[in-house]
């Protein structure tokens, strides 16, 4: 009986192991630019502001189309579908890597970030079609671990790699990654039939759900305070705190680092908690960000307490926000991901977009002033007046 138990949980967690895989892959692809945005600026000759708008490019596509082509492909087999998005996504990564200009950089960025938008859209209810053994909440937890994982292990690897092979292998790299994963998910997952049935006629249904008509805006106000800055963190850790670029990746580890500490902490919340969770959290992140845009020169340790309290928030913030979508019927929840990787996306690219005309035309510490803005902003959003909003048991209900 326990080898046959076994052999089950070995035939569930391989493929979300694969999934897993996948996460950290395009989570590497979205945040790497923040740590090599400098090399890619005197690699092209162009302004720090203006290599910036390919993290824009990428988000606002994958906010625009997210929706959009997860309806169109809704009553496709994920296991096809998965093949066909990492396929794509290595296709573009190679052409990212062989750029030569701002225009071809931009352009297959965006190829990629239609896969992107796709995969984190699904990638919920697939977990949950695979955890046949497990349970969907340890399901959910294995696949939203690669976020954090490539935070800490892959974003900052990228960043040393970069300085002593050139931003160009980065790509290279994540391009053989996701063909190498295709090609296992091809031979290794089972057929994965769409239980989804059109997307477009639940948009009604979810814009009615008082909770979500707070999640999404302050999602993407959110997360547009916190890329203003992260996207230009090298920028802001040079200037601010004179950090040398040899020294950037220890700072992204230690982000990362309690990035994972604050997804386990987000993990244990109740969902009554979940909302309050992320209101504090905006505020705590708002005042992280500040703090560090006016670090004075030497301050190492401070530089690194504050990257660890950043770190830890914005997994905390991100997981929160995830699990509150989680908590609606699962026939719908397909649909309201889609929506939430739209607004998730339009805070990044918004952010990344902000961010690059501030650092250019003003100054580090007016990124810092307008991220902090953002996110309190987004804390009032979705927590102001606490007590028009119900419990979230009682919010499902109505459904």
């Amino acid at each position: 009986m326990q080898r046959r138990k076994f052999i089950k949980d070995t035939a569930t967690g391989l493929p979300l192991l694969l999934l897993t895989i996948t996460a950290i892959v395009f989570v590497t692809a979205e945040l790497i630019p923040a740590g090599i945005i400098p090399e890619i600026s005197a690699s092209l000759h162009a302004p720090i502001g203006v290599v910036g708008l390919m993290v824009t490019s990428y988000a606002w596509t994958v906010a625009l189309s997210a929706f959009l082509l997860t309806a169109l492909c809704a009553k496709y087999d994920r296991k096809k579908l998965l093949v066909t998005i990492l396929f794509t996504f290595a296709i573009a990564n190679t052409l990212v890597s062989c750029a030569t200009s701002l225009s071809t950089l931009f352009l297959a960025r965006i190829l990629g970030a239609f896969s992107h938008g796709v995969f984190w859209a699904i990638v919920g209810s697939v977990g949950v079609q695979l955890a046949e053994n497990f349970s969907k909440a340890r399901a959910t937890a294995i696949v939203f671990s690669g976020i954090a994982i490539a935070t800490v292990i892959a974003v900052p690897i990228g960043t040393v790699l970069a300085q002593y092979f050139g931003w160009r292998m980065i790509f290279i790299l994540i391009a053989v990654i996701s063909f190498i994963t295709a090609l296992t998910v091809y031979f290794s997952f089972p057929q994965l039939p769409s239980k989804n049935g059109s997307h477009f006629k639940k948009v009604r249904e979810l814009l009615r759900y008082p909770l979500l008509r707070r999640v999404f805006p302050a999602t993407a106000l959110a997360l547009t305070g916190h890329f203003c800055a992260f996207t230009y963190i090298a920028t802001i850790l040079a200037k601010s705190a004179a950090i040398l670029p040899s020294h950037l990746a220890f700072y992204l580890f230690l982000f990362g680092a309690a990035g994972i500490m604050g997804n386990i902490f987000a993990s244990t919340l109740a969902d009554r908690k979940l909302k309050a969770v992320c209101c504090s959290t905006m505020v705590i992140m708002a005042l992280a960000i500040i703090y560090c845009v006016y670090l004075p020169s030497g301050t190492s340790v401070v530089t690194a307490s504050v990257m660890i309290i950043w770190g830890a928030s914005i997994c905390i913030l991100t997981t929160s926000l995830q699990a509150l979508i989680l908590t609606i019927p699962t026939e719908i929840a397909d649909a309201a991901s889609a929506i939430h990787v739209s607004m998730f996306n339009t805070g990044i690219g918004m952010g990344a977009f902000l961010g690059g005309i501030l650092v250019d035309h003003v100054s580090v510490r007016g990124v810092g002033v307008v991220g902090s803005i953002m996110l309190l902003i987004a804390a009032i959003v979705i927590g102001y007046p606490l007590n028009t909003l119900q419990s979230i048991k009682t919010q499902s209900a109505k459904f």
